[in-house]
């Protein structure tokens, strides 16, 4: 265990003093902030009220479809690839770890960056709906709030564990980054022309957490999604890890 921590250590400690990891922080709390001077602006010209309690879930729809997928292909190309490629990854594997631990830290890493940038997004929000003049929150919407990053957690993390997956047939941070981002827009767009391919893509479950915020939805269904998306985690982390395992470095 020992060896884990520190490799969990490690990894945290390289994310942090990534520039893209900075900027993806940053920009995260930028955004929420300009969107709601934006929005008073529209509201005061054209009559629109666009920051009210909703706000922390508009933003996260926004998020968890583009922003936080574009961070993933960022760093997960940084902590596989690229690091193939400069065989810092050899370098690793040298001290007295394993594999299995080396690809746990690095997902563990890349799962508290997502949560870290789901927390912002949700401390800021509510800031700028208290600086905007927004009416209170009650029990029942931070209950809904909780609910809602936590499925949009789940859902990235499913993302995440696919992504980490494919990258182990890249040796090129280019090549991987091309290629994520053509599948992941093919299967954004893919349910618009086949019938029921959404059922089957975890890119159609980056909006899960509409489910969990209806009263109207049955706990069947929410059961059936949740199974899928848990089971594409446990898949996708260990079909990554096996090929971690036998690929060459």
């Amino acid at each position: 265990m020992a060896s884990l921590r520190a490799a969990i250590r490690n990894e945290f400690c390289l994310m942090y003093y990534r520039k893209t990891t900075l900027i993806f922080m940053v920009v995260s709390v930028v955004v929420p902030i300009l969107a709601t001077f934006a929005f008073r602006s529209l509201k005061s010209v054209l009559g629109i009220i666009s920051v009210n309690s909703s706000f922390p879930i508009e933003m996260l729809g926004v998020y968890t479809a583009i922003w936080i997928p574009i961070f993933l292909f960022l760093t997960i190309a940084e902590l596989f690839p690229h690091e193939v490629s400069t065989r810092t990854l050899k370098l690793s594997l040298l001290r007295p770890i394993t594999r299995f631990r080396i690809y746990l830290a690095k997902l563990s890493a890349l799962a508290v960056a997502i949560a870290a940038l789901l927390f912002l997004l949700l401390a800021v929000t509510l800031i700028c709906n208290a600086l905007a003049g927004s009416v209170g929150q009650s029990l029942a919407d931070w209950f809904g709030f909780v609910k809602a990053y936590f499925a949009g957690f789940l859902s990235m993390l499913a993302l995440a564990a696919f992504f980490s997956w494919v990258s182990q047939f890249f040796r090129s941070s280019s090549g991987f980054l091309t290629f994520s981002i053509v599948i992941y827009a093919a299967a954004k767009i893919a349910p618009y022309f086949v019938k029921g391919f959404s059922a089957f893509s975890l890119a159609s479950y980056t909006d899960w957490y509409v489910l969990w915020l209806s009263n109207t939805v049955a706990s069947g269904r929410l059961l059936t999604s949740s199974l899928f998306v848990l089971s594409g985690i446990v898949l996708f982390v260990s079909l990554g890890y096996l090929s971690f395992e036998r690929r060459e470095v």
